[in-house]
């Protein structure tokens, strides 16, 4: 089992509620459905990998 996985299941246990779950094309997705336009991503690699947008304003 993948650590990260191992602590969204904790942090689920402890009462976190989380409402959705991306990978770096359904984070992109979700920001281009949203609307923005000049948006940065980067992927912080770890046991907990993190993925971050960047909006820059116009």
């Amino acid at each position: 089992m993948y650590w990260s996985v191992l602590a969204v299941q904790l942090l689920e246990a402890a009462g976190v509620n989380f409402k959705r779950q991306f990978n770096i094309h359904s984070y992109r997705k979700f920001f281009e459905d949203a609307g923005y336009k000049n948006v940065d991503y980067y992927i912080v690699d770890g046991r907990m990998p993190c993925a971050i947008a960047i909006i820059t304003k116009q």
